[in-house]
């Protein structure tokens, strides 16, 4: 197991990770900003953007007045091609997100909401990829 400090430490601009709500929720983030004491990453699936500590790993976020908290648990670099199906995934709900900001009424169709062969692949290569590489 990594020494968490280094690993915290260790991650770039473009990583991916996981961390864990406070509640269970499994939370896949992709790195988007590293400054001295703070790693933003968003979150793959539902594009909430999260300001982890660096030197803990720890975030807090706010959803209708409720306070969540989370902890970065896994920092494992994914295989190539593994890596590559997140990108995917995370561009897939980044754009549904920007479709409904630009006009609140779009609605996407029920196959853009799907999940390709490929990305299920790989959204249950990352469930036991992360919980068998913890830091």
């Amino acid at each position: 197991m990594p020494d968490r400090a280094n690993a915290l430490k260790n991650i770039a601009v473009g990583d991916i990770f996981h961390a864990e709500a406070s509640n269970g929720a499994s939370l896949l983030c992709l790195t988007m900003s590293v400054t001295e004491k703070t790693i933003q990453a968003r979150n793959v699936a539902t594009q909430i953007i999260y300001d982890f500590d660096r030197a803990t790993g720890h975030a807090d976020w706010y959803v209708y007045g409720t306070r969540y908290d989370c902890m970065i648990d896994s920092v494992a670099p994914l295989p190539s091609d593994i890596h590559q199906i997140m990108l995917g995934l995370d561009r897939k709900h980044r754009e549904v997100e920007y479709r409904q900001a630009e006009n609140p009424d779009w609605t996407p169709l029920p196959e853009q909401l799907h999940f390709t062969k490929d990305e299920i692949r790989g959204l249950l290569f990352v469930d036991k990829f992360y919980e068998t590489n913890p830091i």
